[in-house]
């Protein structure tokens, strides 16, 4: 609930700290005295569009800061998670600076946000209702919301936002492939051209590096025959060759070793070299005999390398990477030719998705009239206790025809979303023999209010907005339906915290906490001045609602006798 309110530099009200309790809040004034600029104070926190005007003349900016608590066994409004606001110990402070440059800044528990996000905030925490701008029955896309909260039909609900999710995202799907597809098909051709070229060039990783080396033995062809005979020459073909050399000096260091035994481990691996260079004539003579100089393959592998670039220039920087764009073509143009048994099962799938959305849609909408029907009775009962006598209150609920709308039924299609495909919007008629017209049009902020408050009465026990704000509520009225309208409002205070301005005593009497408002002069100038009264303060004002402006001992009396009533 609303604990604090605190204003600076706003209109007429200097600096004030209003402690708000829980229950009934009641406000009153003389006319004029500002009771509303506290309403409009607390609109800015809320997400109210900030004006220069209402900053405090001689003042260069405004401020107004709010706290909002719950206590422990109260349960926490579920925020949404795009709001990214924590409520920190069970605490939230809405804090707002108006300048006269027409900047405004915005925080919440000390963290910069948007006005955007203050006014979603605000929708969670506080209805204004009344004469203010912030009213939100008179936002036709609410009714919906208020019928549902009379209703037990959470679990239909929750359904169809389900088939809706699912509905959705087939649609999704199915304009995908179809998006995909027409892109693709522009460019089959193309793809089909490139993966025959890369198909018919039989492209593999790591076939540059063989040709490269292939080729610089074709480039040196006579060079390596020529160095490679010489070597095998000399190793072994010519009189000195140096095979036979080393043999002739094996057998002397032998004879030698039979005297001197440490010249074994010399004659060992010179054996073994030897043998070493016997293996080497053999590949010589092997090498020398397999390079040829080959003109036709030279050309072969030169025009096979260039081929291999220009595959790297239009399809990838290395040869790996053109492979792996021929797979991606292969695996497009399957894909491709296998497109249109895909989307016949995504049609049937959408198929499937739309009638059950339908399906689900239509058993909501058919418990929303049972509920719209009762819900008229209730109403129009709390508008006969609330002096609205002759007023007709109607729910209509209806559906949009749309060229291709998520459900069908008979042929045509419907317009629809996560909530189902019922329109709803409150209709009535205040005065006798008038036809039934939009709430929206009904000029008299005191029969707006009115609405709000019956309904508010009969949906108290499901609505998650803990503060309500009503605004001259008795406009119009008095007597008998005024006493029920104060009698209404603490009803509601039972499950709610309300704040009411009231001009009648009928219905300030109600209240568990009470403020007056009242203009003084200080330091030369007007300001607003807000006042929480005790028993006696009560007393007082009561009888000055009641008398006007000489309170005598007998309106005095009528005060307590008033209040003492309340109590019982």
């Amino acid at each position: 609930m609303l604990t604090n309110l605190i204003v600076q530099n706003y209109a007429l009200l200097d600096e004030v700290n209003i402690e708000f309790s829980s229950g009934l809040n009641i406000l009153t004034g003389e006319t004029g005295s500002g009771k509303s600029i506290l309403i409009g104070a607390l609109g800015l926190i809320l997400g109210s569009r900030a004006t220069k005007d209402a900053i405090r003349s001689g003042m260069d900016s405004a401020t107004v800061e709010g706290l909002f608590e719950w206590k422990s066994d109260e349960p926490m409004i579920p925020l949404p998670e795009d709001l990214d606001i924590e409520i920190e110990d069970r605490t939230l402070i809405i804090r707002r600076d108006v300048t006269r440059d027409g900047r405004s800044r915005c925080t919440v528990n000390g963290h910069p946000v948007t006005v955007t996000v203050l006014k979603r905030l605000g929708e969670f925490l506080v209805d204004l209702h009344g004469q203010h701008d912030h009213q939100s029955l008179l936002d036709q896309r609410t009714h919906i919301n208020f019928l549902d909260g009379f209703g037990d039909i959470k679990r239909l609900k929750e359904q169809v936002a389900h088939a809706f999710r699912h509905f959705s995202g087939a649609a999704r799907a199915l304009k995908q492939l179809d998006e995909e597809n027409l892109a693709t098909r522009e460019r089959r051709e193309l793809y089909q051209f490139q993966l025959e070229e890369l198909e018919k060039a039989d492209v593999y990783p790591g076939e540059e590096d063989e040709l490269e080396q292939e080729l610089a033995v074709l480039e040196h062809a006579e060079q390596l025959i020529q160095v490679a005979s010489t070597a095998y020459e000399a190793l072994s073909q010519r009189e000195d060759a140096v095979i036979d050399q080393l043999i002739q000096i094996i057998r002397s260091l032998e004879d030698i070793e039979r005297i001197d035994v440490s010249l074994s481990e010399p004659v060992s691996n010179a054996r073994s070299a030897r043998y070493y260079l016997d293996d080497v004539v053999v590949f010589l003579q092997q090498y020398r005999d397999r390079i040829e100089f080959d003109p036709v393959r030279l050309d072969e592998v030169q025009e096979r390398l260039e081929q291999l670039k220009m595959l790297k220039r239009k399809y990838g920087g290395t040869l790996k990477e053109v492979c792996v764009y021929r797979d991606r073509m292969a695996d497009e143009i399957n894909r491709l030719e296998t497109a249109d048994e895909h989307r016949a099962e995504l049609e049937e799938a959408l198929e499937q998705a739309r009638k059950n959305l339908t399906a689900k849609a239509e058993k909501l909408s058919t418990a929303r009239k049972k509920t719209a029907s009762r819900m008229e009775t209730r109403v129009v009962k709390e508008l006969t206790e609330l002096g609205m006598k002759k007023t007709l209150f109607q729910v209509h609920i209806g559906w949009h025809e749309v060229a291709d709308g998520p459900i069908v039924i008979e042929g045509k299609s419907y317009q629809a979303d996560a909530s189902g495909m019922d329109h709803v919007e409150f209709l009535i008629s205040p005065n006798q023999g008038e036809e039934l017209k939009p709430l929206v049009h009904i000029a008299s902020g005191g029969e707006i209010s009115r609405v709000m408050l019956a309904l508010k009465v009969i949906l108290a026990e499901s609505d998650q907005v803990r503060t309500l704000v009503f605004d001259e509520v008795d406009l119009g009225i008095g007597g008998r339906i005024a006493e029920s309208i104060g009698q209404k409002l603490k009803l509601l205070s039972q499950s709610h915290q309300v704040l009411c301005i009231t001009h009648l005593h009928q219905v300030a009497c109600w209240g568990h906490t009470h403020f007056t408002v009242h203009k003084e002069s200080s330091r030369g100038r007007t300001v607003t001045q807000i006042n929480h009264l005790d028993q006696d303060g009560r007393v007082q004002e009561i009888a000055r609602m009641l008398a006007g402006e000489t309170v005598d001992d007998m309106a005095v009396t009528h005060a307590r006798e008033i209040l003492r009533r309340t109590l019982v």
